[in-house]
Formats: structure tokens, C-alpha cells, sequence
């Protein structure tokens, strides 16, 4: 990833926000679908796109696939 200081250090304090942030946004009322980033299929999704690995190009990624089904 291009942006490696925006990750979380370990998986556990990873999984932590990301239940916390999930919890905060089912809360606010928004509907959360959650979608998995495998590493080679994200690559090959933003080479196609022209994109660099980073928050911006996970978001539109995640986007994507929850749009897609």
C-alpha cells in the first residue's frame, strides 16, 4: 500500500476500529456491508483504473463491489 502510516499496525487493533466504526455507522442509521479486499484482485482492480494503492482506492474499491452485489 502506498499510504502504509494510515494502516492500523496489527490486524487486532485493525478489526477493533473497524467493529467500532461499523457499530458507529449502523448507529447513524446508515446500512454497512462489509467487502473484502484481496490484495492480488485490489492490485489488479486499480492497475486497471489507473489508481494507487491507498485509502482513496480502497474506498472506491469497497464501493464497487458492495455496488455490484
Amino acid at each position: 500500500m502506498a499510504d502504509p502510516q494510515s494502516l492500523a499496525p496489527t490486524y487486532d487493533l485493525w478489526l477493533m476500529a473497524a467493529q467500532n466504526n461499523e457499530s458507529v455507522a449502523q448507529q447513524a442509521g446508515l446500512r454497512v456491508v462489509r467487502v473484502p479486499i484481496r490484495p492480488d484482485a485490489f492490485a489488479q482492480w486499480c492497475a486497471e483504473r489507473g489508481l494507487t494503492l491507498d485509502g482513496s482506492a480502497r474506498a472506491k474499491f469497497a464501493q464497487s463491489m458492495a455496488a455490484s452485489g
